[in-house]
């Protein structure tokens, strides 16, 4: 009869090591995957500007406005000739047309004809001259009009044409965000 009992002993035995070893496969199955590796997370970052836009005569660059032909008014004055509505028109349009420009900042340059005092007032009037057109064109963003009279020169020789580009005014834009 051992050869029985040894016979039921084995069978139980591999059973039991048997069931065992399935309950450990049942059991390392129901265990969930560990988690994987965390991703960073990605904010969502407004879509930038594009590159340049431009109207015409006037480009956005970055936070710029650069105009192709310069403003235009006579001698020692602040009323803008005609010849300079439709830069300015084109300037108005990108304005109006970028909802991302919160602020436009004109700023009013001369020569250095004249005295320091002088030229800071008439670039601020020739500022404001511009500041006002561009609201009767319809631009509704807040905009400021600071003259800086020929404290920024950007050409250095004492001829006509050199005086000529410091007389100038020029566009900078400030975006959401910025």
């Amino acid at each position: 009869m051992r050869t029985g009992e040894s016979l039921v002993f084995g069978l139980c035995l591999a059973l039991m090591v048997g069931c065992g070893s399935a309950k450990v496969e049942v059991e390392a199955a129901s265990q969930p995957p560990p988690p994987p590796d965390p991703q960073p997370v990605q904010q969502l970052q407004p879509a930038p500007p594009p590159a340049q836009v431009a109207v015409g005569d006037a480009v956005l660059e970055g936070d710029r406005i650069r105009i192709a032909k310069s403003i235009h008014y006579d001698t020692d004055k602040d009323e803008i000739r005609s010849e300079s509505f439709p830069v300015l028109n084109n300037v108005a349009e990108i304005v109006k047309t970028h909802p991302e420009i919160v602020q436009l900042t004109v700023e009013g340059h001369t020569d250095n004809q004249g005295s320091t005092e002088h030229n800071i007032k008439l670039s601020e009037r020739r500022a404001n001259a511009v500041v006002r057109y561009l609201i009767g064109a319809g631009v509704r963003t807040p905009m400021v009009a600071p003259g800086y009279g020929a404290s920024a020169p950007v050409c250095f020789t004492p001829d006509e044409g050199c005086k000529a580009q410091n007389r100038r005014v020029e566009f900078r834009v400030k975006r959401t965000g910025q």
